[in-house]
């Protein structure tokens, strides 16, 4: 029988909650803010490991301190999610090596490495969710003020916060917003009213960052993260408190919309898209945003089967790319974008099918996992699980349109916030088995 590992001492948990907080408060709001949340909790992670290499140690006062627990059970689910962040590393670096890329496209995939410790850190801590909560909310009150700084004090047509550009700037903002909804929810079933006020207008905030983005992929995830809210919070005893925040929420976006410039911005993107869309497919258009994307795709799954396992790499491809449009197969304007508009084509494109196969495999996976918790009995389970379960789909969805997971602000919120919500989901379904047991007792 393997040796029970040493709880790790309890400052590790304050750390580790205040690394994860740091991630959310600075994510939208700060330059490369990320960085700083993500480098507190890799540290964390790697110490967790070192200072539960004594097998059966317990740290001095670790047993009198409230962020102490004893060591989580390493599960099954705990180990599929990490074989499968190793797996896609492993693929990426074999590609680039298999292709002779340059070294800079090792660096997305590094991320699911390190993305490892910090996965394996926060099952073993007690993460304070005041503090994740609070962290949520403030970084979405801070990424509004950054969006209207930049329309309405510096006059951008579109808010892109300190990120690439204003498509990811948007689906971060929203996702987090779901997510600060869903806190707030948490919140007014346990009558915490203060918390779900400030929760509620951290959502609020979120939004109106994502609409003074105006960007047309991020509505792709609606409809999903709806269907996840309501599997997961639609419960008779909860029916008021849901009803009043939708009707909260739907007066917000009206005025929003029909009074603020954001609103007047939004509507023009999207009435342009179906513009775009007959521009294409009627005239062949491929300059504008939809026939570009829909072309970069054409020329990808032309050369995807030529390559199917390791797909091509990025110097071979720009030499066929030229090849496709010297030969009339695809439009010249192809040639000028920097990517293939699609996370799952561009993986396919440059890691061939085993690339895709592992990417899948870990939205899939983690999708599933979290699903499973999605009508447990206990209610912060149920809304984790929702938040958790909306992180894979949400990232499935935006990927359709760019190639969202190919930044290092795209790849890194996702893996961070991936491991943080699987750690706080499985901390509150053992809290929730834990109190079932010394009730009984």
């Amino acid at each position: 029988m393997l040796p029970t590992p040493a709880a790790p001492p309890a400052w590790l948990s304050t750390w580790m909650s205040a690394g994860a907080a740091l991630f959310f408060l600075l994510m939208l709001s700060v330059p490369s803010g990320y960085s700083v949340g993500g480098g507190v909790l890799l540290l964390g992670g790697l110490a967790v490991w070192w200072t539960s290499r004594r097998p059966g140690c317990q740290h001095p006062g670790a047993e009198h301190t409230p962020g102490a627990q004893a060591p989580a059970p390493w599960t099954a689910e705990d180990r599929t999610l990490c074989v499968l962040l190793l797996a896609i590393f492993a693929v990426n670096a074999l590609a680039v090596l298999w292709h002779g890329d340059s070294g800079k496209y090792l660096d997305q995939g590094t991320r699911y490495l390190l993305a490892v410790p910090i996965l394996a850190g926060l099952r073993r801590i007690r993460l304070r969710l005041d503090w994740l909560a609070c962290g949520l909310a403030l970084g979405l009150f801070a990424t509004a003020g950054v969006a209207a700084w930049q329309t309405i004090g510096i006059g951008l047509a579109r808010a892109d916060g300190f990120v690439t550009s204003a498509i990811p700037f948007a689906d971060m903002a929203l996702t987090l917003a779901f997510w600060c909804l869903m806190g707030a929810a948490l919140a007014a079933f346990g009558r915490r009213w203060g918390w779900t006020a400030l929760l509620l207008a951290g959502s609020l905030a979120g939004l109106y960052a994502m609409m003074a983005a105006a960007t047309r992929g991020s509505l792709v995830a609606l409809p999903i993260l709806l269907v996840l809210a309501a599997i997961a919070l639609l419960r008779r005893a909860h029916l008021r408190p849901l009803l009043a925040g939708i009707a909260i929420l739907a007066a917000a976006a009206a005025i929003a919309l029909s009074t603020l410039p954001i609103g007047h911005i939004a509507e023009s993107r999207y009435a342009a898209a179906l513009d775009e869309w007959h521009a294409y497919t009627q005239q062949g258009d491929a300059t504008n945003n939809v026939g570009s994307r829909l072309e970069a795709w054409k020329a990808a799954l032309i050369s995807i089967p030529e390559r199917p396992l390791l797909g091509w790499g990025h110097e071979q491809y720009d030499a066929h790319l030229q090849e496709l449009i010297e030969a009339g197969r695809v439009a010249p304007f192809v040639g000028t974008l920097a990517n293939t508009h699609n996370q799952f084509v561009e993986i396919w494109l440059h890691q061939g099918g085993l690339g895709l196969i592992s990417f899948l495999a870990l939205l899939i996976v983690s999708f599933w996992y979290f699903c499973r918790r999605l009508r447990s009995p206990v209610p912060a389970v149920r809304v984790l699980a929702c938040c958790g379960a909306a992180l894979p789909s949400a990232f499935a969805a935006y990927g359709l349109t760019q190639v969202i997971l190919g930044r290092n602000n795209g790849v890194m919120f996702f893996l961070v916030s991936l491991a943080v919500l699987w750690a706080a989901m499985r901390q509150a379904e053992r809290d929730a088995t834990q109190a079932k047991a010394n009730h009984r007792t």
